[in-house]
């Protein structure tokens, strides 16, 4: 007789719920291992081993190597503003022993003043510094993206449209041999409407918008033509006739846009002008209106206004007392500054460089900037300095810091050789305008 055993069904059930328990409490010492696993890293990484500090550890060789080293002269390095324009600690450069370093003769013609550094010095890498804007391409920027630099846009209020469908604007003034000027009150119009309203980029986008893009990390261009721009923005050729341009000279603005990162805690104001006129906004407020028109104060109903010309002196002598009155709350705490050297032109036709107001900025933030250049023909230029007034403002300094997003400054006689070539400068050569700067300014570098 066989013999037949079988669980019982309440058996049955206990063992699998024990087996769904197993099960499940494996999964978890799994995920709580894993848990535990990445904290214990994390907190070994982040409070044991920390970032390991850059340090600079020069060969020392041995002794029965190595030149005497008996009475040599200790070298130190050092760069004017170098602990402020950066926020981090700098790294430790330790140099033991000396180098023995022997270096060729080199003559050096100095009748022209100093070369550029890389034919002083050839190490087998460019670094001619100031040789051009830091290898930019024109003045107003670079035609390739890249690097710590402002994104400018040029646009021709004179058209229309895009590409091939483009036709003139509303703004536009057919001439007698078929190129476009411009209805200048319309263009004023334009102008105080886009200033004055936000600073929308969908105001502009009725108009012509050239393809191209330039990248620009500092703004200095003493004196041009007016035609310069629509060669750097590669809308016409100083080989042809202007009639041939996409875009004939004058009736145009750029604006150049992007985000900065403040190098330090303090107060500063921006230093400049435009000709016809340059804006600056930063932080989504207006801290620089500058130039031969005021377009703050553009009136549409009068196609003008008292404080409009800014380049007649009456104007500019009602706007500074309402200013100094507390009359005029768009430009709180603006001034003239006629003191800067080399730009006599500006001293005598505007006063001088416009002192923007005061605006505050936390080292490290990352603010909006917006960069408005306009021009309605004949002769351009701008220039763009920034002060540092967190412990009161130098009215009379003869210098200022140049605004820029990285380490690349401009040449005036490489300017000057660049308008030149596009034939497009603006008077005598050898009387170019060369308005100084700090060459140790602070860094604004442009984030994403």
């Amino acid at each position: 007789m066989a013999l037949h055993i079988q669980m019982s069904e309440k058996v049955e059930r206990m063992l699998h719920r024990e087996s769904l328990k197993n099960k499940l409490s494996s999964v978890l010492a799994c995920a709580l291992f894993m848990l535990i696993s990445s904290g214990v890293l994390y907190f070994t990484v982040e409070f044991i081993v920390g970032d390991t500090p850059v340090s600079f550890l020069a060969y020392t060789p041995p002794a029965e190597d190595s030149p005497s080293v008996h009475n040599e002269p200790v070298w130190e390095f050092r760069s004017r503003h170098a602990p402020n324009h950066s926020s981090m600690t700098p790294s430790q450069l330790l140099v033991m022993g000396a180098i023995s370093l022997s270096l060729a003769p080199v003559e050096i013609d100095m009748s022209e003043g100093l070369p550029p550094i890389s034919s002083v010095f050839d190490f087998g890498f460019e670094c001619s510094l100031g040789e051009e804007l830091g290898g930019d391409t024109t003045p107003l920027g670079s035609n390739q993206a890249g690097g710590s630099a402002l994104v400018g846009t040029f646009y021709d209020l004179k058209q229309a449209g895009r590409g091939r469908s483009r036709k003139p604007s509303a703004v536009a003034l057919k001439k007698g041999d078929g190129t476009l000027s411009i209805q200048r009150d319309k263009y004023y119009e334009t102008i105080a409407h886009f200033v004055n309203k936000g600073w929308s980029t969908g105001q502009l986008s009725r108009y012509f918008e050239s393809p191209q893009k330039l990248y620009a990390s500092c703004f200095y261009l003493p004196s041009a033509r007016a035609r310069y721009a629509p060669i750097a923005y590669q809308m016409g050729d100083s080989r042809k006739p202007e009639s041939q341009w996409v875009c004939q000279p004058g009736g145009w603005c750029v604006v150049y846009r992007g985000k900065v990162r403040a190098p330090k805690t303090g107060k500063f104001r921006f230093i400049g002008t435009g000709d016809d006129y340059i804006a600056v906004r930063f932080d989504r407020k207006l801290v620089l209106s500058a130039g031969y028109r005021l377009f703050t104060h553009y009136d549409v109903r009068v196609k003008g206004g008292p404080k409009f010309a800014f380049s007649e002196p009456a104007v500019r002598e009602k706007f500074l007392k309402d200013v100094r009155a507390g009359l005029d709350s768009a430009h709180k705490g603006y001034e003239l500054i006629s003191t800067v050297p080399g730009c006599e032109r500006w001293n005598r036709e505007l006063g001088g460089l416009t002192a923007g107001r005061e605006f505050s900025v936390r080292e490290g933030a990352v603010y909006d900037i917006e960069i408005l250049l306009a021009e309605e023909g004949g002769y351009f230029g701008c220039v763009l300095f920034i002060e540092d007034i967190t412990d009161g403002k130098n009215s009379g300094a003869r210098q200022y810091d140049l605004f820029r997003t990285n380490f690349s400054a401009p040449d005036a006689r490489e300017v000057s050789r660049m308008l030149q070539e596009a034939d497009s400068f603006d008077g005598d050569p050898a009387k170019a305008q060369a308005i100084p700067y700090n060459e140790d300014s602070y860094i604004w570098a442009v984030v994403p």
